[in-house]
């Protein structure tokens, strides 16, 4: 093999092992998000909590922040863990809990594999 083509190799070799590195590194990096619908509702609102970025496999805690150090888990009654798919997505059906009062609420979403992330919800006055 002459020096042109041994270098050529080597060169293509490092971009290989660099794409290897740093391609799954990349993809895990995905930051994870949640939606919920609707976003506002009386108590007992029925939720649709979807989520993705999350860790493939990932168990995902979703809890209700009612007041300081007082958290309520959501999620799908009939399941004891709510798991992200392959791809790190997940749907989970759950409600806004009863004894929530009017006001702007935090619902922290946390995995087991150390992918996290929050959103608000409102919830309204009985008309």
């Amino acid at each position: 093999m002459g020096k042109k083509a041994y270098f050529s190799m080597t060169i293509f070799c490092m971009n290989l092992l660099l794409i290897c590195i740093f391609l799954p590194v990349a993809a895990m990096s995905q930051s994870p998000s949640v939606e919920i619908s609707p976003t506002s509702g009386l108590p007992e609102t029925a939720l649709k909590i979807t989520g993705k970025g999350f860790q493939p496999q990932e168990e995902v805690d979703i809890l209700f922040i009612l007041e300081e150090g007082m958290k309520i888990g959501l999620g799908t009654e009939k399941v004891d863990v709510i798991t992200a798919d392959a791809a790190g997505a997940f749907t989970a059906n759950s409600a806004i809990p009863r004894m929530a009062k009017p006001g702007q609420y935090k619902i922290e979403i946390i995995g087991n594999k150390g992918s996290q992330t929050a959103v608000s919800i409102e919830v309204t006055v009985k008309k």
